[in-house]
This record gives structure tokens, C-alpha cells and sequence, in this order.
């Protein structure tokens, strides 16, 4: 089912951001619990700006372990695939099918995984996204 942009569900608090290593006295599913989450944060700080607003604002970030390369994976400029390691990828998948640069504006639309095309429009002192 399509999902759109709910501002009540978006969290915004005072607080400063703080990361911390695991506590050693986790349990297992703890343990496993929190390498998800940090995997999570990872992968949104690796990809691009604006993939990272749109699935914060879709709230599509949830994640799933990857056994092999993803659909687009790149060897070249992402590294040799390495089975044996342990990887994450994003549930929902989504690319980008069409960017337009201009001087002051940055219009990009993504295909998401069976939720449609969406287009972030990025200009100096304002940012517009919305489903096509």
C-alpha cells in the first residue's frame, strides 16, 4: 500500500546527536538488536542526501541482510562483493531515474520499490518533495 509523507510521525526533539558502542552486557537478541541499528544508521549516512530525506520522510528504512549484491551493485567503484562478510541492505529498494542540475536547483526523481516515483526539488532556501 503507497505510503505518503505523515508530519505527525516525523520525530524532532531538542537533543543533541550521540552515538555510543554497544554496552557489554547484552543479550544476544540485544546484541543482534543493536548491530541492526547501527547497520541502519550506517547505511543512511552512505547514500546520497537526498535518498537519506526521502526514507527518513518515508519512513522507509528498514533493513534486511544481504547474502548477495544488491540489484545495481557496482564493483568498480563499490569494491569486490565479499560473501563471507556480514552486509545490509534496504528492504524497499529505490533508484534513481532521473536528475536535473541546474546553477541554484537540484531536481531529482526516484523510483521507489511499489510506492511509485517520487521527486525531491532542492533550491538554496527551500526543498519540495512529493509523489509524481
Amino acid at each position: 500500500m503507497p505510503k505518503y509523507i505523515d508530519p505527525q510521525t516525523i520525530p524532532v526533539e531538542d537533543l543533541p546527536g550521540v552515538w555510543t558502542p554497544f554496552p557489554e552486557d547484552l543479550s544476544p537478541d540485544e546484541h543482534v538488536a543493536a548491530v541492526e541499528d547501527q547497520a541502519k544508521a550506517s547505511m543512511l549516512w552512505s547514500i546520497d542526501h537526498p535518498e537519506t530525506i526521502l526514507r527518513l520522510m518515508l519512513n522507509e528504512t528498514a533493513i534486511t541482510r544481504a547474502f548477495e549484491a544488491p540489484l545495481g551493485y557496482d564493483e568498480e567503484r563499490q569494491g569486490k562483493w565479499d560473501k563471507s562478510l556480514t552486509a545490509f541492505t534496504f528492504k524497499r529498494a529505490m533508484w534513481v531515474e532521473h536528475i536535473e542540475r541546474q546553477p541554484d536547483n537540484l531536481y531529482i526523481v526516484y523510483e521507489v520499490e511499489d510506492l511509485g516515483r517520487w521527486a525531491i526539488e532542492i533550491k538554496p532556501e527551500e526543498i519540495h518533495i512529493g509523489k509524481l
